[in-house]
Parts: C-alpha cells; sequence; structure tokens
C-alpha cells in the first residue's frame, strides 16, 4: 500500500538495491540508460551507476553518444532490472553534467586500468580493430608510469535528478505490483498504477 511506502523514493530505492546486493555481488549499479538525439532518435545502453545521493550517477567519456545527447537533450531514463527478484525499478528526469571537483574525486577511485582506459579510448570513434585500442592503452601506460594518473579533460560524470519513479514488483497470483512516485512542489506523491 502506498502509505507505507517511504515518502522518498530515492529511500525504497536504495532499500531494494541493498536487498539485491546482499543476494547477488554481480553489478549492483547496472542500469539500462536511454537518451535522445536532437531529433528524439532513441539511444539504449547498458551504464554502471556509479552512485546514488539525490541523483542517480554515471561516468562517461563526453564525446559519447550518452554524453552527446545530455547536452542537446538533456532529460533521460533509466531502468534497473533484478529479474532475479522479480523487480525493476524506473527512473527519469533531466541530467545535468557534475563538476570537475566530482569527477576528480570518483575517478581517483577508479582502478588504474580504467583510469588508462579513459585516456586511451574516444567512444565515439571508428576504430579498425582493438589494437589501435591496445597501442593506445601502451601509449598511456608507459606516459604516466610512475605516476598517479589524472582525470582526463574529455570524461567525467552525469546526474539523473528523478523526476518520476516506478517500481515493479512481480507476484505469486500473477497481480503485479506498480507504485510510482511524482515529484510535486511540496514533494513526492505515490500512487499505484494499475500492472
Amino acid at each position: 500500500m502506498p502509505t507505507q511506502l517511504p515518502t522518498d523514493p530515492l529511500q525504497q530505492f536504495k532499500r531494494w538495491q541493498e536487498e539485491w546486493r546482499s543476494a547477488n555481488s554481480q553489478m549492483p549499479g547496472a542500469a539500462v540508460l536511454a537518451t535522445a538525439d536532437h531529433r528524439g532518435r532513441p539511444s539504449a545502453r547498458w551504464v554502471d551507476v556509479a552512485y546514488v545521493d539525490h541523483g542517480f550517477v554515471y561516468f562517461t567519456n563526453h564525446a559519447s553518444r550518452k554524453a552527446s545527447d545530455a547536452a542537446v537533450n538533456p532529460v533521460a531514463a533509466l531502468c534497473f532490472g533484478w529479474l532475479d527478484k522479480g523487480r525493476q525499478v524506473r527512473v527519469e528526469g533531466p541530467v545535468s553534467r557534475l563538476n570537475a571537483v566530482e569527477s576528480d574525486a570518483y575517478f581517483a577511485t577508479l582502478p588504474r586500468g580504467v583510469q588508462l582506459l579513459a585516456w586511451s579510448s574516444d567512444q565515439h570513434a571508428e576504430i579498425g580493430d582493438r589494437q589501435v585500442v591496445r597501442e593506445r592503452f601502451d601509449a598511456e601506460r608507459a606516459r604516466f608510469a610512475g605516476q598517479e594518473v589524472p582525470r582526463p579533460g574529455h570524461w567525467g560524470g552525469y546526474r539523473l535528478t528523478p523526476e518520476e519513479m516506478e517500481f515493479w514488483q512481480r507476484r505469486a497470483d500473477e497481480i503485479q505490483d506498480r507504485l510510482r512516485y511524482r515529484r510535486r512542489d511540496e514533494g513526492w506523491r505515490v500512487v499505484r498504477v494499475a500492472p
């Protein structure tokens, strides 16, 4: 019943994510991110949501399709599918770019190989074969040998701030639960939606 749920959907999301994490250690931040370009053409891909604060934060190359879409059409949707728990969470809202300090802080926590790949791979460029990226990776590894890898200026974070969130729960009686939160000026409103 909606009155038994937290008034903030991010609390409900974190509860479900923690239940999934404790039952399954594989990629608790994995979600499908859907964006659209300036003509409204959609594109969807898996991303790793790095963390959740007052929004859902992910990181990418600023030349990637998802970053280009956010620059011209700054609204997106996420879909988390914890299917072994019979759950799905959908999130919709505006997307904004993180500042350099936030991006630097997260970049510093990444494994060195991931940091070097951020320097080596242009996510928008076509390449002849995998060896091209391998050679760039090896060159960056040599360049930064014996020192910390700084965050490249073409890489950073984005935050999707939810305006709507929907929680879907499979049930044994086949009448699934769907609860939708919508942001209002006075806070969140939650309603039950037909399955």
